[in-house]
């Protein structure tokens, strides 16, 4: 087990809530100069939240992307859509150049790397839904290299143009970011052509699964029921006996338990506040006198962190110390 300690600096809020995202995966591959995979499942033993000039009570609520089974499926699922992507593109590119020195080929550091949500910003500076870096004692920034965020392509196909049935009119092919949870963010051309922005991962999975039957679906008769040693219950009784249980049978749980098309983690709104597609992870509030508190240990997957920040912190924002496992489980 390899432990790695990280410090961030949270800019003053300036008495406004504010909120903003940590990358695990970025800034544990900072610190130990390799690559460190995004999509896996990272585990935080714990931390240190400190806002010493607080001149009201500030909270920090730490969340993340929903920690289950449709988490995972849904990133994996874009996961090889990607990796299929780039095989396909290469594997025809590279027969039409064979033999040239145009080979197509990935970089050596190349990563599948996933957003948020759509509050997420893809720049660092201090800003709502900014990154947070990992810094030096002294405050100073890791030395960073390159991490860029997946881009994938949707191809889409010629339309009609004109009074000219023979005629077509090029579309330029869609590109887009991926986040986990929250909604896709689209427009619509006058073209009626649709533009994304960026796709929600989960929100593309519950999009692809049939939606559960609601209905009866009775089980094959069972005669070894009837040793059930509730015996009233198989007593002769009143003639709307049989009509009663029928209508139990009919009425009761024959809905799933869970809503049958929406799913934790793809609420059609983007969320403000601590975020409304988010698994709350801790809620730290620092000692009066002292300015610390500390941070329980909670699991990311992918990596990515959000931090929102209520009340005022100060002049002199506050610190976060996190000691994060430097080997995530993949999944």
């Amino acid at each position: 087990m390899v432990v790695t300690r990280l410090y961030f600096e949270i800019p003053d809020n300036e008495g406004t809530d504010a909120s903003f995202t940590i990358d695990l995966a970025r800034e544990l591959s900072k610190h130990h100069r390799r690559l460190i995979r995004q999509k896996q499942v990272f585990t935080v033993y714990g931390g240190i939240y400190q806002d010493m000039g607080q001149s009201e009570p500030t909270n920090c609520y730490v969340s993340t992307a929903p920690n289950f089974w449709v988490t995972k499926r849904a990133v994996n699922r874009v996961f090889k859509a990607w990796k299929k992507q780039i095989s396909d593109t290469m594997a025809a590119r590279n027969e039409i150049n064979k033999g040239s020195s145009n080979t197509l080929r990935t970089g050596k550091w190349s990563d599948f790397k996933l957003l948020l949500d759509a509050r997420t910003s893809t720049t660092t500076p201090a800003a709502t839904g900014c990154y947070l870096l990992a810094k030096d004692a002294e405050g100073n920034d890791l030395p960073a290299g390159e991490w860029n965020y997946t881009t994938l392509t949707r191809p889409r196909p010629d339309i009609a143009g004109g009074g000219d049935p023979t005629e077509y009119v090029t579309v330029e092919s869609d590109q887009f970011e991926v986040q986990i949870v929250g909604p896709h963010t689209v427009t619509t051309a006058a073209s009626g052509a649709k533009n994304y922005t960026r796709i929600g991962a989960i929100e593309s999975w519950l999009d692809s699964r049939p939606i559960p039957y609601s209905g009866v679906d009775t089980p094959d008769d069972n005669p070894d029921m009837i040793t059930d040693p509730i015996h009233q219950m198989f007593a002769v009784g009143d003639s709307d006996e049989d009509d009663k249980i029928v209508e139990a049978i009919n009425d009761e749980n024959d809905i799933p338990p869970y809503d049958r098309t929406s799913v934790f983690g793809r609420d059609d709104t983007a969320g403000t506040g601590h975020g409304s597609n988010l698994q709350m992870q801790a809620i730290v509030s620092p000692d009066s006198n002292t300015g610390v508190s500390s941070v329980p240990g909670f699991q990311a997957i992918c990596g990515l962190v959000r931090l929102h920040i209520t009340g005022d912190t100060g002049s002199n924002g506050a610190s976060l110390v996190l000691d994060v496992e430097s080997n995530g489980v993949g999944f």
